[in-house]
């Protein structure tokens, strides 16, 4: 009747036990997120779809490893020419593949740059360089002849005398209000120091992120009565996440909150603890 046709419409009912296809709902906004998802598999029938909190987690966790408020800067302007002017260039260059995969990710490189801003503030790095908004925390304590005559300083991190009456204090023992000292950018170990720190950041959110997803597999065990695959498939999954990966964070803020500015030369490295286990067949092999 809706159609105005005149032939009866006929409807078989088939028993099968195949599942039903996926379908997805998506906008313009979401529909590269769900092609990401997509990528490395699609949900089955009624299974949680994992593109929401992909939403953030993506962009933000890329931020954490990109960190350049200036390069987001860029990113954010060219992002946000193909938003606004989405009308007009959705129509063009459908034959240049590089164009049609920039255009279609636009909101995810719009919310790229906008995380890679945010670390980038936190990391002090525009175009490489750091910006001195609030003052450094930090007062170079030698002599202009000591500076002179030295190639290399080591400032003193403990803002409190405990070693002698000539103690000079460097240190005014107030972290930079927001994100890292500028300090950094004259120093020898800045490259170890920020890899380091961004490493460990990357670290904690991916295993999260990890551990979240686990997480929404038992969900679906749950929706779908899957007691076995509780059993199987996600308590073995968070065992090992929490035997080695969760050990790791850890061990990550217990360093941090642990050691401080007279102790840190004591500062254990976190590479031993788990590549020990894994090295230490390789030296009884190579010594036996």
């Amino acid at each position: 009747e809706q159609t105005g046709g005149t032939v009866q419409s006929v409807l078989n009912r088939m028993n099968t036990n195949e599942n039903p296809p996926t379908h997805n709902k998506t906008n313009k906004f979401t529909q590269g997120f769900q092609n990401i998802i997509d990528a490395y598999g699609v949900a089955t029938y009624r299974e949680i779809n994992p593109t929401p909190y992909t939403i953030i987690t993506f962009p933000f966790l890329f931020a954490v490893m990109f960190g350049d408020a200036g390069h987001g800067l860029i990113m954010l302007l060219f992002a946000l020419w193909m938003v606004l002017k989405e009308k007009t260039l959705k129509d063009k260059w459908k034959n240049v593949e590089i164009w049609t995969i920039f255009f279609g990710g636009r909101y995810i490189i719009l919310l790229m740059a906008l995380f890679s801003i945010y670390t980038g503030m936190l990391y002090n790095d525009v175009f490489s360089k750091s910006l001195n908004i609030f003052g450094s925390s930090w007062r170079v304590g030698f002599s202009d002849k000591y500076m002179n005559d030295s190639e290399t300083v080591t400032l003193e991190p403990t803002p409190y005398n405990y070693s002698n009456k000539d103690y000079v204090q460097m240190y005014s023992g107030i972290p930079y209000p927001f994100g890292l000292d500028p300090i950094w950018q004259l120093s020898e170990n800045k490259i170890v120091f920020t890899n380091s720190m961004k490493m460990k950041f990357a670290i904690i959110i991916g295993i999260l992120q990890m551990a979240f997803g686990v997480t929404l597999s038992l969900w679906n065990h749950l929706h779908f009565n899957h007691q076995y695959a509780i059993f199987a498939e996600f308590l073995p999954q968070i065992i090992f996440l929490a035997c080695i990966f969760f050990y790791l964070i850890l061990l990550i803020f217990y360093k941090w909150l642990h050691f401080d500015g007279s102790s840190a030369y004591r500062a254990p490295s976190l590479l031993i603890p788990h590549g020990l286990p894994w090295a230490l067949p390789i030296v009884i092999g190579t010594h036996g």
